[in-house]
């Protein structure tokens, strides 16, 4: 076996990546990324840019990462509205929407001052494989195909996986090379100047229309004064189904609001995809970690990954750290990450995975009369979106059956929900300790689900 190079091989500079480069380069090891982009291009992203504030603060307060400042906030966020055709549900959501590009340039930059090496315009071409360990990664440079070598990998490259994907089959249980259509949001989305100011100030809005597929959404997220950026999306399974392209169904939704060329004019346009469905069962393998959107990290309703890409990378730094102390690099030693991570986001991404499947199934007509007749309250809306447990007491329930009728199929789908949500929670907070015990845990949440993830 070759003498590694590395510690450590980072495999994507987005924000997944560059936190967990930043971690461990903070923590004193050796590190290199290897980024596909062109090093000025790194942290450019199609995506909402919407960040929530805790995870930033997260790696503020366990490394000393300075928080999103100055030209990288486009605008505060304190609420996410939720639309539907007669009725507005305001939650509280306290972030920022963020320039990615200017961010994410940030972030590598503090990676690099630390010490972090930098491969770009290095896309990643297959793993190398030794006594059942991946040791290294084999990747195109200058037209000539290269390989560097570590002690662990860390897969931050994004949905396609650059590093999962050339994976061996059973290689690690829990884990799997590919996502399916059906687990892939397909998003198109522009950034566009206005004429006259928006009405979203520190506001981002999720707009569920009958005229957008289910369980898709238009969203309108604050970019400061008369800038907004504005998209859609739904399963990519579903596009196949549909008479009109992605675009053309955005363009002619946003029309309700504004007109190209009369309201507004685009500055950014581009599209695409996101995983929507809980984390893989196991993040780890023999020779590393899966990070960010490559290990569904991601939340299925909301689309958030920005946040979870970088607290993850912060907790997988902390994993690999213990393994190469201890000189031990399975998937069994880097275990502590997979608890941390379903810890902190296993029971909140399977109760949103449920409440998408509940949304596809109602429509967005479904959920307009659920809010309007208040069959579920804004307190409960609330405790769905944030992974808690709505209210199932007597009353509430007849209350409930009052305020249905006629429309008894809703009440069953949102029952079928809520019993969903509990039994999903307890069983993410269940999540094994050892990879021993993990297919008997899988089998207890896919017999809920009806559908083995």
């Amino acid at each position: 076996m070759s003498t590694p190079s590395f510690e450590i091989i980072v495999v994507g500079g987005g924000p997944a990546g560059v936190s967990c480069a930043y971690s461990l380069a903070k923590m004193g090891k050796k590190v290199v990324i290897l980024d596909k982009k062109k090093q000025d291009q790194i942290g450019n992203k199609t995506c909402g840019d919407a960040l929530d504030l805790e995870s930033p603060m997260i790696l503020h307060d366990a490394l000393g990462l300075e928080l999103p400042k100055g030209d990288e906030i486009s605008d505060k966020v304190t609420k996410m509205t939720v639309k539907t055709d007669s009725v507005d549900i305001t939650l509280r959501a306290p972030g920022y929407t963020v320039d990615r590009h200017i961010y994410g340039q940030r972030l590598l930059k503090e990676c690099l001052d630390l010490g972090v090496e930098l491969i770009s315009d290095a896309p990643v071409r297959d793993v190398i494989i030794e006594n059942n360990f991946v040791t290294g990664v084999k990747y195109r440079k200058d037209g000539e195909i290269k390989e560097v070598r570590a002690n662990l990998i860390a897969d931050c490259s994004g949905t396609l996986g650059a590093v999962r994907k050339h994976l061996p089959e059973g290689f690690s249980d829990g884990l799997y090379q590919t996502i399916p259509d059906h687990h892939i949001a397909a998003t198109f989305r522009e950034i566009v100047k206005l004429k006259e100011d928006h009405p979203y100030s520190e506001e981002i809005v999720l707009a569920y229309f009958p005229s957008i597929p289910p369980p898709g959404y238009l969203w309108f997220f604050t970019k400061g004064e008369k800038r907004l950026n504005i998209g859609t999306g739904w399963l990519k399974s579903e596009n196949k189904l549909l008479e009109k392209p992605m675009k053309q169904i955005y363009r002619e939704a946003l029309d309700e609001y504004y007109k190209l060329g009369e309201d507004y004019e685009i500055e950014i346009t581009g599209g695409g995809q996101i995983p929507i469905r809980p984390p893989y069962d196991c993040l780890t393998f023999n020779g590393g970690v899966i990070i960010g959107d490559a290990a569904c990290q991601v939340d299925p309703t909301t689309a958030e990954g920005h946040g979870p890409a970088l607290v993850c990378g912060y907790y997988a730094a902390k994993a690999m750290v213990k393994a190469i102390h201890d000189d031990n690099f399975t998937r069994e030693k880097l275990w502590d990450y997979n608890i941390d991570v379903m810890a902190h986001y296993g029971r909140r991404n399977a109760i949103s995975y449920v409440t998408l499947q509940f949304l596809r199934e109602i429509e967005a007509d479904g959920m307009d009369f659920i809010l309007k007749r208040k069959v579920l309250t804004e307190d409960e809306v609330k405790s769905v979106y944030d992974g808690s447990d709505p209210d199932t007491g007597f009353f509430a329930v007849l209350l409930k059956v009052i305020r249905c009728f006629p429309k008894y199929g809703l009440l069953r789908s949102m029952y079928k929900l809520v019993s969903n949500v509990k039994k999903m929670g307890s069983i993410y907070d269940d999540y094994p300790n050892n990879p021993v015990d993990l297919p008997a845990w899988r089998l207890r949440r896919n017999e809920l689900l009806g559908e083995a993830l």
